[in-house]
């Protein structure tokens, strides 16, 4: 019987990437930490800053506003970068997945032309719907 191996492969090409999913996620909450660390940064600095520097130069508040946009700024720039890191995580795993959707649709078609019997090809197919239900996409994208 042929039919176990040919489970076996299509299993594995099935194989949902929790891992890479939950690595991105903590990637994600790690730019969001950086950010408020910086957030918290630019109050205590320009509390700090206010004090020193500027009672001389300017009133204060003009200190403490300038102070706290750079800091804001720079957590912008964090939150950017992230979302850039994250967008090419996302298209390098939907890349994947299409290439194991490839990979399973080119098995399941060398086996039908392969003259396979009529059981092997219906379990082929049945093992085939299972595959493409686990390698499909869960919602809708609307920018797709």
């Amino acid at each position: 019987m042929r039919v176990l191996p040919l489970i076996s492969s299509l299993m594995s090409l099935a194989n949902v990437d929790v891992g890479g999913a939950v690595s991105r996620r903590a990637k994600g909450m790690g730019y969001a930490l950086v950010a408020i660390v910086f957030l918290l940064t630019a109050y205590v600095l320009a509390v700090g800053a206010l004090a020193f520097f500027l009672a001389e130069h300017m009133s204060t508040w003009a200190a403490l506003a300038i102070i706290a946009l750079g800091f804001v700024g720079m957590a912008g720039l964090v939150f950017w970068f992230g979302s850039l890191s994250a967008r090419a995580e996302e298209q390098r795993a939907r890349e994947v997945a299409e290439a194991r959707q490839k990979a399973t649709l080119g098995t399941l078609t060398g086996l039908a032309l392969g003259g396979g019997s009529t059981k092997t090809l219906i379990i082929a197919a049945l093992a085939g719907v299972l595959a493409g239900g686990l390698l499909g996409t869960k919602g809708s994208d609307p920018q797709d």
